[in-house]
């Protein structure tokens, strides 16, 4: 693993450490650690709008990111006062670069995610967790809560930190929203079951996932995202979700480890959130995380100056399927959407595509060879089953609107 680098910080008065280990050419550590810096006191506050109490002081002396750099891997794991992250070297920045890629943003979305979790579930937990047995799963319905909500807050930190500005933010909720948007499954799958279901459905996924399971984090962070809204189109926004992730830090994270543990009742959300807010939705609630219907979250965001539209991403026709080059660079099925062209052409998760109409195909001239084609047209598609050749008329369906947009609307349209 090599020498590690650290880079140290302090801030509301509490050490923060910096750990990296790999191989690190020409990494700026001291601007991912301004920036990391900005980050951690603006949680810190959001939480301690009076004392500015970092929470891992009530048992350790410093907060530790831990960070593998590896070629191309991303995730994290949050622990009481540290956590262990891996990041991709690309997605690092360079010295002498001031540039803000797009990989780089998201990996401070994630150091972003895994600190709020210091208050969101490893303070903040699901009674479910109290205490928490590492010998079985630990089932709730509420991890729309502590890992939905944490998705939510982790970009918006970056907003409120001053590390991305509002066009940035807006084009990462998008990115979101059409996350969710594209996987059938969330009609399959309420965000809720998703929660409870985790140990045996979201985290042994297989190629047909998408079309039966909705994720907890995503759809959980736009259910987040339109209890915010909600709330503050309400009250005028003088009442926010803040004003309720304040309240569960006060009642259940801010004494978790010097007095009786206990946790959020399964049940017992809307109630809180009508305690700090004064606004009642508990069928909101209800219908948000027990049932599948698609968040009304163009008319939430229009409500704030916001307009959601939809958008082709690309010209061609398509087939309903991802696409997965294998290692001899043919182009194979990783996933088949239920009701799409490949689905009603008979076509399953890894087939092996040879050939269009007649010409070989591969996952360099895919997207080419689909270009010169327009929806409604009835193709033959040649491909390997395993190792028996076949074929299948396919008939390509219209490029997707479902790339979502967000945008700040100008002072006209709000006046229309």
């Amino acid at each position: 693993m090599g020498t590690p680098h650290v880079e140290t910080f302090t801030v509301c008065g509490a050490k923060h450490e910096m750990v990296f280990t790999g191989v690190l050419p020409n990494v700026d550590f001291k601007r991912i650690a301004r920036d990391t810096a900005k980050i951690c006191e603006t949680q810190i506050r959001f939480f301690e709008p009076g004392t500015h109490r970092a929470p891992f002081l009530d048992s350790a002396d410093r907060y530790v990111f831990m960070t593998y750099v590896t070629g191309k891997d991303y995730g994290g794991l949050e622990h009481r006062a540290s956590t262990a992250l891996v990041a991709s070297r690309q997605d690092l920045p360079v010295m002498g670069n001031d540039e803000r890629s797009e990989g780089y943003t998201g990996f401070l979305g994630l150091v972003s995610h895994e600190y709020f979790h210091t208050w969101n579930v490893k303070r903040i937990k699901p009674q479910a967790f109290v205490p928490y047995d590492l010998s079985r799963p630990n089932l709730t319905s509420l991890l729309w809560i502590f890992e939905g909500f944490t998705s939510y807050y982790d970009d918006l930190m970056l907003l409120r930190a001053g590390v991305i500005d509002e066009n940035d933010y807006l084009r990462l909720l998008a990115k979101t929203i059409t996350g969710v948007h594209r996987a059938p499954g969330r009609f399959r799958q309420s965000v809720a079951d998703s929660s409870f279901d985790a140990w045996n459905r979201y985290y042994r996924q297989d190629e047909s996932s998408i079309n039966n399971i909705v994720s907890y984090y995503t759809k959980g962070s736009l259910v987040a995202l339109a209890l915010d809204l909600s709330i503050r189109n309400a009250t005028g926004n003088r009442k926010s979700l803040d004003n309720v992730m304040r309240l569960l830090w006060d009642r259940y994270g801010r004494r978790f480890y010097q007095s009786r543990q206990r946790g959020l009742q399964e049940d017992e959300f809307a109630g809180l959130l009508r305690q700090a807010t004064g606004v009642d939705l508990q069928s909101f609630i209800n219908a948000a995380t027990e049932q599948t219907a698609d968040l009304p979250l163009a008319s939430l965001l229009e409500k704030q100056g916001i307009s959601l539209s939809w958008e082709t991403e690309r010209r061609a026709p398509g087939i309903g399927a991802t696409m997965r080059a294998t290692a001899t660079g043919e182009p194979g099925l990783a996933q088949v959407i239920e009701g799409g062209a490949a689905h009603a052409a008979g076509l399953s998760a890894g087939d092996i595509l040879l050939a269009m109409d007649g010409l070989r195909i591969d996952a360099t001239n895919w997207d080419k060879q689909l270009d010169r084609y327009q929806a409604g047209q009835q193709v033959l598609i040649h491909y390997f089953r395993r190792d028996e050749l076949r074929s299948t008329q396919l008939t390509l369906q219209a490029p997707a609107h479902d790339k979502c947009n967000l945008a700040r609307q100008s002072a006209s349209q709000d006046s229309n």
